[in-house]
């Protein structure tokens, strides 16, 4: 270790040569020298190593040495900041936990809110159809004509309203598909020996509509799909929902 003399070395091998426990230890020993070396940054003063080998030349038995392992003591300053660093984290941690728990919380609430705005309002939009078809069947002036589903669509159904007097026309949306795009509905007013006359276009959305304004002697009306926008000339075949008035 460079701080023994040479006889004194040659001594120290003898004996460790001679007992294997004074090896063991001896290996121990050196060990914990080199680690306070490297904790204190200094090597061991000479005369320690000197009265420590000298011990291990003692004809009695060597007891073993304990290992002592050195640790630096934090200051407290340092201990009480860490901890006080855990313990910011750890509220830091939570009340980020609360947030966003608190968040989720109102979303769902804005949701819930926004799904009972959107059933008072169809609610609203029912009652509101409701009592303009009663008004409209209670009008002693209008003529109600309910238009069935043809075969191209035999589950749809719409009613109509002629007031006789205006002779506006008002057409209640009650079963009708949606159109596909760029599509559009329109009712037709039928006369006997006439082609069918436009009676309007209408949004199958909205539930009660006024149209148009048709006179004269009207034997049926009847739905068809066309083009957005309309068209003058009825398409026939695309012909979804048709009624006749009753005869007087």
């Amino acid at each position: 270790m460079g701080e023994l003399d040479e006889q004194e070395m040659i001594e120290v091998d003898r004996m460790v040569e001679s007992h294997p426990e004074i090896q063991e230890e001896l290996g121990k020993l050196r060990t914990s020298i080199n680690q306070y070396a490297e904790a204190s940054g200094s090597q061991p003063d000479k005369s320690l190593l000197h009265e420590v080998f000298k011990e291990l030349e003692a004809p009695e038995p060597i007891e073993k040495i304990p290992l002592i392992t050195m640790h630096q003591k934090k200051p407290f300053w340092a201990i009480a900041a860490s901890f006080f660093l855990l313990v910011s984290i750890g509220f830091n941690i939570y009340f980020a936990s609360e947030l966003r728990q608190s968040r989720n919380e109102v979303k769902q609430l804005a949701a819930e809110k926004n799904v009972i705005a959107e059933q008072v309002e169809t609610a609203s939009q029912k009652l509101e159809y409701a009592n303009l078809r009663i008004a409209h069947f209670l009008n002693e002036d209008n003529i109600h004509v309910r238009m069935d589903g043809l075969p191209l669509s035999p589950e749809s159904y719409a009613n109509v309203f002629w007031n006789k007097n205006s002779n506006a026309v008002f057409i209640s949306v009650d079963n009708l598909p949606e159109p596909p795009h760029g599509h559009q509905y329109q009712l037709w007013a039928i006369k006997a020996n006439q082609p069918p006359i436009d009676a309007g276009i209408f949004d199958h959305n909205n539930l009660v509509q006024e149209l148009k304004v048709i006179k004269g002697d009207v034997m049926a009306f009847a739905v068809t799909l066309e083009k957005e926008g309309g068209t003058p000339r009825a398409t026939v075949e695309k012909t979804y929902v048709k009624g006749f008035l009753k005869k007087s």
